[in-house]
């Protein structure tokens, strides 16, 4: 899923800015916790206050 963050995340050197978006995926089936790479590969993990799914708008 696509997520947007809706807060700064800090997670040792690497910081994740409002706005950015990633890829994400879940960490448990019933969990709204979801874990993205961030740009320097270290896994981050973004608690459901965090973040906001992003939805894709397809015209025709």
């Amino acid at each position: 899923m696509q997520i947007k963050l809706t807060q700064d995340l800090v997670c040792g050197p690497d910081t994740c800015l409002i706005g950015e978006e990633y890829e994400a995926v879940l960490i448990l089936p019933r969990s709204t916790t979801v874990e993205f790479v961030a740009n320097s590969g270290r896994k981050i993990r973004a608690f459901s206050y965090e973040y906001v799914k992003v939805t894709s708008e397809t015209s025709s």
